[in-house]
């Protein structure tokens, strides 16, 4: 049965880690989705981590993954190098905390003031070249730590959608490197099969999934992530597709619908997680 959860966002990354978790479990969710800074950032302590724990055992939740998103295509060597090295030691800390999923993508990160442009700045070849170069480094960290990798692909990053992803993915042969599924950046692209993309990964390969609409082309300020059900993303037939394959793990929202937050709750996200949960329960 596949399990729901809530990406902490916002106002919610402030919050007392009993507050965040007691209030994702009364919105309805199963697990909850956390972002790096609330166990990275400086300052955090093995003692907040460890409250952390607490709060969402307490809570009969899980953490269904962290994000440890750091870009791999960076033309400054330094620069590259210090995003692996982050990266190998942020899996280890999660693996220390029982956490088995990290959340990663490839870059460049394409919402960043001058972004790396592939075929401009860089070739294609020479970023999968830094791409493998780093995956070499922290597939066999993950694999010592028992940390499954779910790669992201994300619009306007070498890893974009499900070809390119598959690329990366077909380098290696390692039962701890698969993918988050998010259908909205693949919408983007034209790939609107969710069948052919459920079970195109299968179920060995899906490791968690994002719930998230999409709706426009893959271009800066030509795309919108609206609320679910309003973008490309046909959920019925994800959710077919995913309990076809028997995918028991978790499906959290990632709520990005910028404008209307700021519209309709003043800027808040927590209104998100029960908003979301509701329309979730229509689409299953």
């Amino acid at each position: 049965m596949i399990q729901f959860g809530f990406l902490a966002n916002g106002e919610m990354l402030g919050w007392e880690y009993e507050k965040l978790c007691s209030f994702v479990r009364e919105s309805g969710y199963d697990c909850v989705e956390l972002i790096d800074d609330i166990i990275f950032a400086p300052g955090k302590t093995s003692a907040d981590n460890k409250r952390l724990l607490e709060a969402v055992e307490k809570n009969g939740l899980s953490i269904s993954e962290v994000l440890v998103q750091h870009d791999f295509v960076i033309p400054d060597e330094s620069a590259r190098r210090a995003s692996i090295e982050l990266v190998k030691t942020n899996v280890k800390k999660l693996a220390d905390m029982g956490v088995t999923t990290a959340n990663l993508f490839t870059g460049p990160v394409p919402w960043m003031p001058d972004p790396v442009i592939i075929g401009r700045q860089v070739s294609a070849r020479q970023a999968w070249q830094w791409v493998f170069e780093a995956f070499d480094e922290i597939i066999p960290v993950a694999e010592k730590c028992g940390v499954k990798l779910a790669v992201e692909n994300v619009w306007g990053m070498l890893a974009h959608d499900f070809f390119t992803n598959k690329y990366l993915q077909s380098r290696y042969d390692s039962k701890f490197l698969g993918v988050n599924l998010d259908p909205s950046h693949d919408v983007l692209y034209g790939n609107t099969d969710m069948e052919f993309l459920v079970k195109g990964w299968g179920k060995e390969k899906i490791f968690h999934v994002h719930l998230k609409d999409a709706v426009g082309i893959p271009e800066q300020g030509k795309f919108t992530f609206p609320i679910i059900g309003e973008g490309f993303v046909n959920f019925k037939a994800l959710f077919a597709a995913l309990n076809e394959i028997g995918y028991d793990g978790c499906a959290s929202v990632e709520f990005e619908s910028w404008s209307y937050r700021n519209v309709a709750w003043g800027g808040q996200h927590a209104p998100a997680a029960p908003a979301m949960k509701k329309i979730i329960e229509t689409l299953i």
